[in-house]
């Protein structure tokens, strides 16, 4: 193959490969200028406030190995299109601060992680609509390298309680709105506890889904082996 036809081939590849990226749900799209907002980083004051815990949804080998590590390690990549190098990954962990009535579709055993494990993080933050909803993205980031702009701000620091809404000493979420938090580095599980859900439907395609009474049912098995650990079953 010349030069000139392995050059157009792999640019060819590159545009179809960030088109499919491209084209993908809201929640895995690729993170890139139009969505960013800024950086923060989270404080303990935020985490007093909101009270609530931190999700992390897994399958039970997934779950099998935090257990071993005792710890939430980067078993996922997120993705950021780049504004002069284009598209990257790199490995995370997925969390989030929902927590989903009416089943999980990331994964039959859901993880309740203490919310001080984000304290002292830095985040990039990122915005998009998906649907009739807003989706907020905090993406760790520890790094003092701007990556994006806002405007003629190469790095502008935004108020994290923006993204929230303030009553008293309270802080909650935005109705209708989705927190999804990607850390870069692994989070400890001790006083964590873990439950069963209804799991309806894989988004990752490990499974073709599975009700909250079969998901029971393992958890009290793994939990028998796991008793004298630092997290709780609920059972």
């Amino acid at each position: 193959m010349t030069n000139a036809r392995l050059f157009l081939y792999s640019s060819f590849k590159i545009i179809c490969l960030g088109w499919a990226e491209m084209t993908q749900p809201g929640y895995r799209r690729p993170f890139e200028q139009s969505d960013f907002r800024g950086y923060f980083r989270w404080p303990s004051t935020l985490t007093r406030q909101i009270g609530g815990p931190l999700y992390h949804a897994c399958h039970r080998d997934e779950l099998k190995i935090i257990l071993a590590d005792g710890k939430l390690r980067l078993r996922s990549k997120y993705s950021l299109i780049l504004p002069k190098h284009g598209l990257w990954s790199a490995r995370c962990a997925w969390v989030g601060l929902n927590y989903f009535r009416d089943g999980n579709y990331y994964g039959p055993f859901l993880i309740a992680l203490p919310l001080s494990v984000l304290n002292g993080r830095q985040f990039m933050v990122f915005r998009r609509k998906d649907g009739n909803r807003w989706r907020y993205f905090f993406v760790q980031y520890e790094a003092h390298i701007p990556i994006y702009r806002f405007g003629n701000n190469l790095w502008r620091k935004v108020d994290p309680y923006s993204y929230f809404m303030e009553s008293d000493d309270t802080v909650d979420l935005k109705p209708g709105g989705i927190y999804d938090i990607t850390i870069t580095e692994p989070a400890e599980i001790d006083e964590a506890r873990i439950e069963a859900v209804d799991h309806p439907l894989c988004i990752s395609g490990k499974c073709n889904g599975i009700d909250r009474l079969m998901n029971r049912k393992m958890l009290r098995r793994i939990a028998k082996r796991w008793k004298n650990g630092p997290v709780s079953f609920l059972l």
